[in-house]
């Protein structure tokens, strides 16, 4: 369809294609006013935005451009600006100006329409937002104060929740955030602002633990000057220390659930190796699934669990003889908690319920996630074919189309957000925690020394101790690959959106996922996929779930990996 002229047919042709749908849910009023100021502040200042489009002679393109953000995962407050012609019509015009990507490329076209509704239309709606409830409050911000810096900084990260009922409620708890904690914000910038710590070393989750731990210890700065001279650094430095040590699983379900009041804060990270909700997607199930995945291929499939209660047999007979220090520690330590600790049959059970893996057996409320095999099937057959396309265009082509590709990772993405609910958080922060200690006692001098081989080093322990106690052949550097990179793509899935996807971490995302592929192409002749603790390594089950589930095509995928 093309459309020419300025006449009112024409504009209402180009409203046409100008459609997005708007959100489903009912508009909070705050948020229905907000709109309207946005909308005119845009219409004034590209008052011939939708002229323009008409003249450019891109309406297919714009018609088709509005089919793909209709049919995209956006998040509300990007959905309802888009949903407004005006908007709408002014952000196309703004990126045709500013030449940012040709009118022809809608790959390009559209990813620059989420980039900037996420800016200048964004922003206006919030202080408008913002604007309204403190008016309706009668609150005066005194921008002097340096403790109302924040405020500003708050509403961009966080945004403002814009459906019924949620406006005021959140911007409320931003002023509680704010009355909070003060002046500490601005004083902890002018802290990293000193230098003494490395600046990027101040992660968000490192910044606003310190802020929480200076609040609860009620420090008053008094003045400026006084701050300048140094007199609070010891303070901060504390806080930083505090910070680091909070920053890590040190805090075991097992030890917590043995003080009144304890929590356990953890956000499903996982050891790497490197050395010795409003479209209903909670990404922390999702890293709580990925945590279970990589507790699932260490602890049972490289056999860590197993190995760590050998040592512990071995030790009790006599046979490792280490009378007293910090490996007898550590093994009796190991051997006490054995009747706190989750049981195999419980660990079985958990990962048949989440990832529908292994043997486990369910108790009869219980519906394993059968589910599962198939999306994680689905996107790595997705990786495979956008990687052979993009190897295969040539100098000047389009980029293959990533959409089948992301909607791989939002089928996981809410099929994960379904199944890992429940007790299961608690029992993979212990199941980690139990984890992390046995791979900590596998890696003490002592045991190295003992059973380490030529390598020295962890992985030989693993190798010996599983075939000469358990009779069974681990291979560690496959199986560590399964899960370190495994995981990975478990984080890309979690705090994926879209309208966000950075170049750089796209394609880090496709090495970790061929990475992956690779490794599970290796283990054919174990039969990957799942385990079995009646003696020896067995992968039948999950491969026989990719065999049942899907056609041929699947061989044909991953021949190439």
């Amino acid at each position: 369809m093309t459309v020419a002229g300025n006449s009112s047919s024409s504009i209402l042709a180009i409203d046409a294609i100008l459609k997005i749908n708007g959100l489903r849910a009912s508009l909070d009023p705050l948020a229905i006013e907000a709109l309207a100021s946005t909308s005119k502040y845009f219409k004034e200042r590209y008052y011939d935005a939708k002229t323009r489009i008409s003249e450019e002679g891109i309406t297919g393109q714009i018609e088709t451009l509005s089919d793909r953000l209709n049919s995209s995962n956006l998040d509300d407050t990007k959905r309802v600006l888009l949903s407004n012609k005006n908007i709408y019509a002014a952000l196309i015009q703004k990126i045709l100006q500013e030449e940012i990507v040709r009118a022809t490329d809608l790959e390009g076209l559209y990813n620059a329409v989420l980039r900037y509704a996420d800016r200048e239309p964004r922003k206006y709606f919030l202080a408008r937002l913002l604007t309204l409830v403190l008016n309706g409050k009668r609150i005066q911000i005194k921008t002097a104060k340096k403790q109302w810096q924040k405020l500003a900084d708050l509403t961009l990260e966080q945004g403002i929740p814009i459906r019924m009922g949620q406006v005021e409620p959140a911007v409320v708890n931003f002023l509680s955030v704010i009355y909070k904690e003060g002046d500490i914000p601005y004083y902890l910038d002018k802290y990293i602002e000193k230098d003494e710590i490395d600046p990027h070393n101040f992660t968000p989750e490192i910044r606003q633990s310190m802020i929480d731990y200076l609040v609860n210890l009620g420090l008053k700065i008094k003045s400026e000057a006084e701050f300048d001279s140094g007199t609070y650094d010891e303070y901060f430095a504390l806080a930083y220390s505090e910070a680091l040590k909070r920053s890590t699983i040190t805090d075991d379900p097992i030890d917590i659930a043995r003080t009144k009041g304890g929590k356990v804060d953890w956000d499903f990270s996982v050891d790497v190796f490197d050395s010795t909700e409003e479209q209903g997607v909670i990404p922390a199930n999702i890293k709580a699934a990925g945590a279970l995945d990589y507790i699932y291929y260490i602890g049972e499939a490289m056999r860590v669990f197993d190995v760590a209660n050998a040592l512990v047999l071995r030790w009790a007979s006599g046979t490792l003889d280490i009378p007293e220090g910090a490996v007898a520690s550590a093994l009796y330590r190991f051997h006490k908690l054995r009747d706190d600790r989750s049981t195999p049959e419980e660990r079985a059970m958990l990962y048949k319920r989440v990832l529908n893996r292994g043997d486990g057996q369910l108790l009869s409320n219980m519906m394993p996630n059968e589910a599962f095999p198939r999306y994680w099937h689905a996107l790595m057959t997705e990786v495979t074919q956008y990687v052979s396309k993009r190897e295969g265009i040539r100098r000047g082509d389009n980029q293959p189309s990533r959409s089948q590709l992301y909607q791989a990772i939002r089928d996981l993405q809410y099929n994960l957000t379904e199944y890992m609910t429940g007790m299961a958080h608690l029992q993979v922060t212990e199941d980690y925690a139990h984890l992390q200690e046995a791979i900590e006692l596998l890696k003490m001098e002592e045991i190295i020394n003992h059973f380490g081989g030529r390598r020295r080093s962890i992985w030989d322990v693993i190798e010996r101790v599983a075939k000469q106690d358990l009779g069974v052949t681990v291979q560690t550097s496959v199986t560590r690959t399964l899960a370190v990179e495994g995981n990975k793509v478990y984080q890309w899935i979690a705090d994926f959106s879209e309208a966000t996807v950075r170049e750089e971490e796209f394609k880090a995302f496709l090495k970790s996922a061929e990475a992956w592929i690779i490794a599970r192409a290796s283990l054919q002749d174990y039969n990957d996929g799942s385990f079995n603790r009646r003696g020896k390594s067995d992968f039948s089950d999950f491969d026989d779930d990719f065999d049942n589930d899907f056609d041929d095509s699947f061989d044909d995928d991953f021949d190439d990996w």
